[in-house]
């Protein structure tokens, strides 16, 4: 229940791709129906007498089975429903980013932002409904609303990670789709001094791209941990630092109608044919990015006896970014610059039924050459103190005191330049996804390519700088007791505070050339080596650091739209959670076992936003709004052990996530009218937005065996009472409002805002194991596999219940997501595939002007392999091992579609985006 004081939010693919994107799926079940058979026919060999069973805390295993046992162990012993990857593995599996590694756990997927794996998505749900905890505290986030980007973990100073499916009631910060936990290594848990360095080279396979670009980095990382006064006291540093090159190979199609099935007054194209869907504007270019990430990490614990343990952690990571671009692009569609584009020799393709416009001539574009800086530099700081008092052996008191604090700055700088007057572009286009081919004249002629506004974009130039500050201040306390009874074993109770602050400021500038804005030629001295756009048959084009030219060449302006206005906003949260917990333990048989645990958290937020009102490109005032409502939020947690390592859980909940704060803004473009009858009307974000909220359900079947292996096949159901999505209201208060001078006739008025509405189901399965090759015989010793395919259905419409029926997905909805890592590990020799699969989604990018934007993304199968060779134990090179790294195998493009704009249904392709391959070699060594 809630409660509140305040006022008041696909297309089908083709038949004959249906089977190949199941391939995956389908190998993943079969390989895990194996080893039951196997395990079968083992124990009908074996006598019962001689018979054993072998638990997980004998492992004895190393390198990555040792990883995947403890993974293992961590998944049978919890109480919830969890994902884990241990130590081991991160390290045998050197990612980019936390991201890279925790994508390939069961009913998870990464989506690729710029080439490299940024967010996660939980059980087909966007990050926006995940929770990121950082050992056990929410941290915030580098983005403009709650989803972390992982890409700011790097993955050598991570020690562990849980992914929690279901709720606890002690668990802090959790997320609706689930929760990620981070943790780094607690120094007292080791029993001897360790200390590692590792480096690895890094190259792009696309090579230099442009002459400022770089296809060529590195990584380096060093960790220490020990222990003194007789193991009560520990120390763990670490340091990491990347330097690693992004290239990336860009080709968008910007849109497609048949201009002759709508009446939009549009100029006639001569030369068009008749009642054709025609490409109406193109991009290409190229974007190289150098990637530098400092990490530091410290860890200092005290354990001077049984009764008392301090932990002291701390986190810091500097990121920065420095990207250039340099592309092409024009619009030629009939309200293109420059007096109008004309056909001349096209013809058409027939595309389901409708003839498509796939080759011919483009007269009168006026293609623009832009080149593009865009700096940036985060900077993550996070540091967290937490004590642990036991009074005898029946009270234990925990405090715990917090900080998190992110913060970004950015500037993105952008000018124009291009040949005066008209141009003729031969096409020869597809209405598939892929490089299309343009023939463009001499872009790159320093004699005829000008700095101008070739696109009538009524700028010459265009900067942006924004920074933005997210704060985190949290505490708590937490009280165990201890039970003597035979079902009870102990109760927990506790509070957390939260305060979290976060703060957007952006300044929008533009830049026209002297004297009029007359067209000037480029200094030589200031060019680059044109920059090739051959892979879409653009040829060469004009190249520069357009930081070097804008002092010199552009007068500089504040220039600002309502919308830009509307970026500046600062949202508060104050959450309270109270919350208890009973931890069940029975045993019901000899040889069944009931364990778990039941609690509630009740919660109570307060928030408030303060933003602008622009009306006319001007600010005509600011407002500062909010709400406040509580929540009770039960949990249940079961686990069923059967004996000989099968399990059976259940988890029931009532969960909620708050919405993104960049949507609480209280920004808007509202105003009154300035004839009768003087009413309010506007638009923006909503500060008194409530969560998401729902009941969600898990059962999951559990069988393990043997060293590290496993099979598991879990079911979950989430029915959302709310969900968020776009809504007018005719009677929106507006009394907090500026009217700038205007007299409305009344405080109320239409407002479209995001609104809390009814919601739907999220429901699907996951199956998942792991299985060594000595399963089945023990020639194959030294194999294994790591396998997973999960399936994730929705009857959520995001464009809300008023908007009528819509095929559109969620965002982050995949139905299909399989991951399979098949390796072999013997004699210090390891190697590793693994490759990740999703299905098509809806996904959520950063946009034009750093406007959010949803779009129909492609399916993917990516692609990450690794050799590596560990020196024994009697080789003068002990405590060496070497690693050839290869991320992104088979250069897996980045895709996109579009919906046809008259009308017909069809989805177009957009955009087709390679990154190439990253290879890496290194090494890794410890003392």
């Amino acid at each position: 229940m809630q409660y509140s004081n305040h006022i008041a939010g696909i297309a089908p693919r083709a038949p004959r791709r249906a089977l190949r994107k199941q391939h995956l799926a389908m190998a993943c079940c079969l390989a895990l129906s194996l080893p039951m058979a196997a395990q079968a026919q083992q124990a009908a060999q074996a006598t019962s007498s001689d018979q054993t069973v072998e638990t997980l805390d004998t492992v004895k295993v190393t390198g990555i089975r040792a990883a995947i046992a403890t993974a293992v162990e961590t998944k049978s012993e919890s109480t919830s429903i969890v994902e884990a990857i241990s130590a081991e593995d991160i390290g045998k599996l050197p990612d980019i980013s936390i991201a890279d590694s925790i994508s390939r756990l069961p009913g998870l997927a990464t989506q690729r932002v710029d080439g490299r794996s940024q967010v996660i998505n939980i059980r087909g749900m966007s990050e926006q409904f995940a929770g990121t905890l950082l050992n056990g505290r929410e941290q915030v986030s580098t983005g403009d609303s709650r989803g972390v980007e992982f890409d700011q973990y790097p993955a050598e100073l991570i020690n562990a990670v849980t992914v929690y499916k279901t709720p606890d009631a002690a668990l802090i910060g959790q997320g609706l789709s689930g929760t990620v936990d981070l943790q780094t290594i607690r120094p007292l848990s080791l029993s001897e001094r360790r200390i590692v360095f590792s480096g690895q080279y890094e190259a792009n396979s696309f090579g230099k791209l442009s002459q400022d670009g770089n296809d060529k980095g590195y990584r380096a990382s060093a960790s220490y941990v020990d222990q003194f006064a007789n193991d009560t006291v520990g120390i763990a540093l670490g340091v990491a630092r990347i330097n690693s090159p992004f290239q990336e190979k860009h080709y968008k199609a910007w849109w497609w109608a048949d201009m002759d099935a709508v009446d939009w007054g549009d100029p006639a194209q001569p030369g068009r044919p008749a009642n054709a869907i025609a490409l109406q504007g193109s991009e290409g270019w190229i974007k190289s990015r150098e990637l530098t990430r400092d990490g530091v990490m410290g860890v200092f614990e005290f354990k001077p006896n049984d009764s008392f343990h301090s932990i002291l952690d701390v986190y810091y990571s500097k990121f920065d970014q420095d990207e250039v671009m340099h592309g092409a692009m024009w619009s030629n569609d009939p309200w293109a610059p420059g007096g109008g584009v004309s056909y001349s020799n096209a013809t058409t393709t027939d595309y389901h039924g409708y003839p498509v416009v796939t080759s011919g001539t483009l007269n009168g574009v006026r293609p623009v050459i832009r080149n593009d800086s865009n700096v940036r530099e985060d900077k993550l700081f996070s540091a967290g103190w937490n004590n642990t008092f036991e009074f005898g052996d029946v009270y234990t008191l925990k405090t715990d005191l917090s900080y998190s604090r992110a913060e970004r700055e950015q500037s993105a700088l952008e000018l124009y330049a291009g040949r005066l007057g008209g141009q003729s572009i031969d096409f020869s286009i597809r209405p598939v996804s892929g490089f299309n081919h343009y023939g463009l004249p001499d872009m790159a002629d320093p004699n005829a390519v000008y700095l101008w506004d070739p696109q009538n974009w009524g700028h010459d130039g265009r900067l942006e700088d924004s920074f933005q500050k997210d704060v985190i201040k949290a505490g708590r306390v937490e009280l165990n007791r201890t039970v003597e009874s035979d079902f009870l074993r102990s109760f927990d109770v506790g509070f957390n505070y939260n305060r979290r602050t976060k703060e957007k400021v952006a300044t929008v500038y533009f830049a026209d050339l002297p004297d009029g804005r007359t067209p000037t030629l480029v200094d030589a001295s200031l060019l680059y080596s044109p920059t090739s756009l051959g892979f879409v048959g653009m040829g060469d084009i004009l190249s520069f650091n357009p930081r070097d030219l804008v002092n010199r060449y552009y007068d500089v302006y504040v220039s600002e739209s309502n919308d830009d206005l509307r970026k500046d906003f600062i949202v508060e949260e104050t959450v309270k959670t109270f919350y208890a917990k009973a931890n069940l333990d029975l045993d019901v048989t000899d040889t069944v076992r009931l364990r778990g645990n039941a609690g509630f958290q009740y919660i109570r937020t307060d928030q408030q936003s303060t933003g602008f009102n622009a009306n006319n490109s001007t600010v005509v005032g600011a407002q500062t709004l909010g709400a406040s409502y509580g929540d009770i939020l039960p949990s249940l947690n079961l686990v069923l052990d059967l004996g000989d390592g099968w399990m059976v859980r259940f988890g029931a909940a009532k969960t909620l996530v708050r919405p993104p704060i960049n949507y609480l803004s209280a920004d808007s473009s509202a105003s009154v009218s300035t004839i009768a009858p003087f009413v309010w009307s506007g638009s923006g974000g909503n500060p008194t937005l409530e969560p998401y909220r729902a009941n969600s359900y898990d059962l999951s079947f559990e069988r393990y065996f043997g060293e590290g292996n496993y099979v598991s096949l879990a079911a979950f159901y989430k029915n959302l009472e709310t969900y968020i999505y776009r809504k007018n209201f005719p009677n929106w208060d507006f009394s907090a409002y500026d009217p700038d001078g205007q007299t409305p006739i009344s405080d109320f008025g239409n407002y479209s805002t995001w609104a809390n509405g009814s919601g739907g189901y999220m429901r699907g399965l996951e199956l998942s194991g792991a299985i060594t090759g000595d399963t089945f015989h023990e020639s194959l010793d030294g194999f294994g596999a790591l396998l997973n395919v999960s399936y994730t259905e929705s009857s959520i419409d995001p464009d809300g219940p008023e908007n009528g029926a819509s095929t559109d997905t969620i965002p982050g909805l995949s139905k299909i997501v399989a991951n399979a890592t098949v390796y072999y590990e013997k004699n210090g020799f390891s190697a590793r595939l693994s490759q990740r699969y999703r299905d098509p989604y809806r996904g959520e990018y950063s946009s034009l002007f750093g406007q959010r934007q949803i779009r129909f993304t492609k399916s993917e199968r990516t692609m990450d392999m690794q050799f590596g060779y560990e020196f024994p134990d009697t080789s003068a090179l002990n405590g060496l091992s070497v690693l050839l790294q290869v991320n992104n195998l088979t250069n897996e493009p980045f895709r996109t579609e579009v919906s046809e704009s008259t009308g017909t249904g069809l989805l177009f392709p957009e955009e087709y985006t390679e990154y190439g391959r990253q290879y890496m070699l290194g090494f890794r060594y410890k003392l």
